[in-house]
């Protein structure tokens, strides 16, 4: 039996294994077929296929096996890509994530993969996939190193290092350096077991003499065990040829090592690298020559030059461990700002001094490390927006086949970094979002090209950071929405008066697709892709859930482009503190627009109902004091005001005083309070107090645009 943790790190290599396969079967389709993105499949593949025989997954091992030699096929040239073939691909890609979930659950069993053997099979007999080919036959030229024999086979000749102009100048700057170039045949015993491990062995035993700069087959696919029973590689090293060579056949199973030392004035001239070789060479060189470097620094040291060698360690870490730090950092922020509001209080009372100065020292060095502390951990619970964004391709591929459409989906910005939990809540929300964008915003070709625009329609999903936040965008180029058709469709349904019809305006129209159960989708139209009205509403939901905004701007006939606005971390937030009633109150930062210092005369009542004018836009107003039934302490003829905002909806709402701005830990009000209108959650302040931070998304859907209205109507 294998333990949890074998099993976790097993699943975990499956799901990177599948989301490679899936990617590069996404290429093939795309007619990019390079012998690159064939053997990044067939390595995946293998890979499954040997880690799944050894955990005793059988289904998942036969089936990644007729999938491997599949691409075997591919590989030598007797099999196209077609479109039939990759049909079959994903759904032996939708038949791996059953398997996958079984084994979640326990164990293998209702799974037949029988069927889809059966098409394997039928794809391998003919030879090519048929007459449905997606365009001209692709072939995948012969590479030299491509084709890998598998482990286990026959014996194979001696492989040869192929000196290119790159390889040849790192060469030539060693011998510059006193350094000699070694070319070394490895040959294992042909019974050896695991030679991917010898071949470890091997590398850390050389690397004691200097350093290895090429390797054929590749370093990974030695690492993975695609190899026969030898590799061949080249060395620099200030040691003389028998010594690395003796090196070498000290690691057991090693049957020969066959040296010849490369000089560069035997190097024979190459032809001219391929465009592809040059675009990529100076930055193999410059690696090369890294690695180069390092070793010419290993008998100095101490030296100026002396450059170590940097490797990268990871360990796994429970994430309830972080949540944990996350927390106890959470407290160390708060006694960082108490200890603040103590060196105040103690330079007011006892002035400047030694000891003055070594307090504020000590609480000057104690902030700088909390905040370091605090950003460390942050990036700790960080994750990639490629963990969500790496699911959509294939899952917008079969909605728009399945729909009849051609969709570009283009993917920016995946390497930003989101919280942990913010990466959790994320995906849900985009998915309603790539599937609206396909359904209704995308037109179908024969409209598309009726219209005059590109048959194949462009959605994009860009991920990117701005100031404190991540903004994540879904834009399409489709027929955008139509604001009139939105109003009519409400009308009809019951959801608005003739009244309210009449005066509402297209930003309130649109408005209506956060509505719950609205749709714009006819009732006979309703499938399991156009659902009831049942996603915009639920989007906005669970991203203001966490503290994010989703806004949007549309053109009839030209596109659409929702924003995602996101906060980096759910834990930590900088807000402004204002004083009423003499309590402390925090306003996210996020929805604060501005601050204002107004006289008492410049609010205007409107059906009973206060707003204030700026700069010619009507805002209603709310006093914080009326929001949580408690009386300002304010006198006098001066009032100041914190305008929110999320999209096209402001509110300005009336404070006693304000206190500015200060980053604050978010504690829940608890099961026993449970929900409070109006209120977010607590922060425990410097002076040990406690603040409520308002919930500004609250405020802002129940504050009415009609005052605003009837203001603008009445002037």
């Amino acid at each position: 039996m294998f333990s949890d943790a074998e099993i976790a790190i097993f699943q975990e290599e499956l799901e990177e294994k599948l989301q490679i396969i899936n990617d590069n079967i996404l290429l093939l389709e795309q007619q990019h077929v390079t012998p690159e993105v064939i053997q990044e499949i067939f390595r995946a593949a293998h890979t499954i296929k040997g880690s799944s025989a050894v955990m005793g997954y059988d289904k998942m091992t036969e089936l990644t096996h007729e999938i491997e030699s599949l691409f075997d096929e591919i590989r030598h040239n007797r099999l196209e890509i077609s479109a039939r073939l990759v049909d079959v691909l994903f759904e032996a890609m939708d038949t791996l994530t059953e398997l996958k979930e079984e084994i979640v659950g326990g164990a293998e069993k209702s799974v037949d993969i029988g069927p889809l053997l059966q098409k394997i099979k039928q794809i391998k007999d003919n030879g090519s996939s048929g007459d449905d080919s997606t365009g001209d036959p692709a072939v995948v030229e012969e590479m030299p190193g491509l084709e890998l024999p598998l482990p286990g086979g026959p014996a194979s000749p001696l492989l040869d290092i192929e000196i290119d102009s790159v390889l040849e100048d790192v060469i030539n700057e060693a011998e510059l350096r006193g350094y000699h170039a070694y070319c070394l045949q490895v040959v294992f015993e042909e019974d050896c077991q695991m030679k991917e491990v010898r071949a470890f062995l091997l590398f850390e035993t050389l690397e004691q003499a200097g350093e290895i700069i090429r390797t054929n087959p590749p370093a990974e696919d030695i690492q993975n065990g695609y190899f026969d029973n030898n590799i061949a590689l080249v060395i620099i090293s200030r040691q003389d040829g028998d010594q690395v060579k003796n090196l070498a056949l000290s690691v057991a199973e090693i049957k020969d090592v066959y040296i010849k030392q490369i000089e560069s004035s035997n190097i024979a001239q190459e032809q001219a690298l391929p465009e592809q070789a040059r675009e990529t060479g100076g930055r193999e060189k410059q690696a090369l020559s890294a690695g180069l470097a390092g070793a010419g620094t290993e008998t100095q040291p101490g030296g100026p030059g002396k450059a170590e060698k940097k490797t990268i360690k990871t360990v796994r870490v429970d994430v309830e461990k972080l949540d944990k730090l996350m927390n106890l950092v959470g407290e160390l922020v708060i006694d960082r700002t108490r200890l603040d509001r103590f060196v105040e209080i103690f330079e007011h009372n006892y002035g400047s001094g030694d000891l003055a100065d070594d307090i504020l020292e000590i609480s000057s060095h104690l902030g700088q490390v909390t905040t370091d502390l605090q950003h460390e951990i942050m990036k700790a619970r960080m994750l990639p927006v490629a963990q969500v964004f790496n699911r959509f391709p294939r899952m917008v591929r079969d909605i728009a086949h399945k729909l009849g459409k051609e969709v570009e989906f283009v993917i920016e910005g995946k390497e930003t970094e989101l919280d942990r939990n913010v990466i959790e809540v994320i995906g849900d929300p985009l998915i309603h979002l790539l599937r609206n964008a396909i359904d209704h915003g995308i037109e179908s070709p024969l409209e598309r090209q009726r219209l005059g625009k590109p048959v194949k329609g462009l959605l994009q999903l860009k991920a990117s950071y701005v100031e404190s936040h991540i903004v994540i965008t879904v834009e399409d180029d489709g027929r955008g929405i139509d604001a009139q058709k939105l109003k009519d469709k409400a009308l009809r349904a019951g959801i608005i008066g003739r009244e309210q019809y009449e005066r509402m305006s297209d930003r309130e129209a649109l408005d209506l697709i956060f509505m719950p159960g609205f749709s714009t989708v006819a009732e006979d139209d309703v499938s399991d892709i156009s659902g009831r009205g049942v996603g915009m509403d639920i989007v906005r939901t669970q991203i203001e859930n966490i503290n994010g905004t989703v806004e949007y701007v549309t053109t009839p006939g030209k596109g659409t482009r929702f924003s995602i606005k996101l906060p980096l971390t759910l834990a930590i937030i900088r807000a402004l503190m204002v004083e009423h009633g003499g309590r402390v109150y925090a306003f996210p930062l996020a929805y604060v627009v501005e601050t204002l210092n107004i006289k008492r005369t410049e609010i205007k009542n409107i059906r009973h109902s206060e707003v204030i004018v700026v700069r010619g836009q009507v805002y209603p107003l709310r006093r914080l004091g009326d929001i949580f039934n408690h009386d300002s302490g304010a006198a006098g003829d001066k009032l100041y005001i914190v305008i929110i905002g999320s999209g096209e909806r402001k509110l300005g709402v009336v404070v006693d005083k304000l206190i500015g701005e200060q980053e604050i830990v978010i504690k829940s009000l608890g099961d026993y309070l449970g929900q409070v209108e109006g209120l977010a959650g607590a922060a425990i302040l410097g002076d040990g107090k406690v603040s409520l931070i308002v919930d500004a998304r609250s405020l802002l859907r129940n504050a009415g645009s009609e005052e605003a209205v009837f203001y603008a109507a009445a002037n």
